[in-house]
């Protein structure tokens, strides 16, 4: 298996666990500072994207939690606008939606070295 870089490594194991964007952050960042937050969307956008169109990370929306058991699998234009919102990163107190990342449907043993260099 190829050497993780420690944001590919926390995806990995964030989206194991179903964990929603903002908890993701929180994790990246080891901080509960919302601003500190914000600093590691750009990083985890372009590699959420990529493994999502290679099928090692899914993406859910839902009215309802846990997102990635009751909610709707988002791709393409959808994912992009999703990613690309600021709410959808956020920390809500009391949610009304929740978005989160879980594995996908590959095995992320096949990541290859290089697979999404261009996304570092």
């Amino acid at each position: 298996m190829k050497e993780w870089a420690d944001h590919e490594y926390c995806l990995y194991v964030n989206g194991g666990e179903g964990s929603d964007l903002w908890s993701l952050l929180a994790d990246w960042s080891d901080s509960e500072d919302e601003r500190e937050w914000v600093k590691h969307v750009p990083r985890f956008t372009r590699l959420i994207a990529c493994w999502s169109r290679l099928g090692f990370i899914k993406v859910f929306r839902s009215d309802e939690w846990p997102a990635h058991h009751t909610g709707e699998e988002v791709t393409g234009q959808d994912l992009e606008d999703l990613l690309a919102d600021p709410r959808s990163w956020a920390y809500a107190e009391e949610p009304t939606r929740w978005i989160c990342v879980a594995s996908g449907d590959r095995g992320i043993q096949e990541l290859e070295e290089g697979m999404c260099e261009q996304e570092r």
